[in-house]
């Protein structure tokens, strides 16, 4: 805006000196688009410059994790029974969830050498609305991870209908991508937020909110999915686990590409996802960096 405040004035310049003077306001026009031009690059590479601390800020804390549990090979290993035996109330399942991812990046970032993460959360009651740090109340459809109070809130409702294969209006599933549902769909969208929570810890969450908040979303995804390997590994999958989360990140993509909200379509958060659990390395998920 300065730039074009200067050209202004100098074409005013220009059209009051008139005859003799042409020349000098010529000039002036010429060297206030030279020092526009030069104020242009400086801005570019400021914003290079940052663009390449904030990949090595990732590097840095996600690049040298050791991965404290085996790899996921393609031939599951004998299936397990996993979680609570018999009925359980969906409260008590998200809990039990949260004690798995919160199991494996402790063991991750312990073995690492890396302080152990913490972590709050809310289940929220059915027909109940709750004020969170981030300014927004959390109601029956919430599902998110706030990093004022440092929370993750998930709404009991929102995740019985996800179990049931209830949940509608989901940008990707409306458009034909995918299908939110199952148990383990839950557990992606536990392990998605926890991510975030763990991104806040390492100081890499408040970075995606620069241009767009899509690189954050999809290191999140990839982290949940490193956790996912590791629950492969143990033998603890039951047929079409796998199926439920590629689903559910599938049905949660949106198209809003313009929106600095945008948070990725759905071949990108599928995609996401596997990279992390077909790696089983979390280290993997550092080529997802703000740009």
């Amino acid at each position: 805006m300065r730039a074009r405040s200067i050209l202004v004035l100098a074409v005013l310049l220009s059209v009051l000196a008139g005859g003799c003077g042409s020349q000098d306001a010529e000039d002036l026009a010429d060297r206030a688009r030279a020092e526009a031009r030069e104020r242009a690059e400086k801005l570019r590479t400021s914003l290079e410059e940052r663009t390449d601390r904030l990949r090595r800020r990732i590097e840095e804390a996600l690049g040298d994790l050791e991965r404290a549990v085996p790899r996921a090979e393609r031939t599951s290993p004998e299936v397990e029974a996993r979680g609570r035996t018999g009925t359980t109330t969906i409260d008590a399942f998200l809990t039990d969830i949260l004690g798995s991812v919160d199991a494996y990046w402790t063991r991750t970032l312990r073995a690492s050498g890396m302080s152990e993460p913490a972590v709050r959360y809310v289940w929220i009651p059915p027909g109940r609305r709750v004020g969170t740090g981030c300014g927004a109340t959390a109601g029956d459809d919430a599902a998110f991870y706030c990093p004022v109070d440092d929370t993750i809130y998930v709404a009991q409702r929102f995740a019985a209908d996800l179990y049931r294969g209830a949940l509608r209006g989901l940008p990707g599933e409306r458009a034909g991508f995918g299908r939110a549902t199952g148990d383990f769909g839950v557990a992606y969208v536990v392990a998605h937020e926890y991510a975030h929570n763990l991104q806040h810890e390492l100081g890499l969450f408040s970075l995606g909110g620069a241009n767009s908040s899509e690189p954050i979303e999809l290191q999140a995804d990839c982290m949940a999915g490193s956790w996912g390997a590791s629950v492969y590994a143990e033998g603890r999958l039951q047929p079409g686990d796998i199926e439920e989360a590629v689903g559910t990140a599938l049905a949660v993509g949106d198209f809003d590409v313009s929106s600095r909200n945008h948070h990725g379509t759905p071949e990108q958060r599928r995609d996401a996802w596997l990279t992390g659990f077909e790696s089983g390395d979390p280290s993997v998920c550092s080529r997802f960096a703000p740009t």
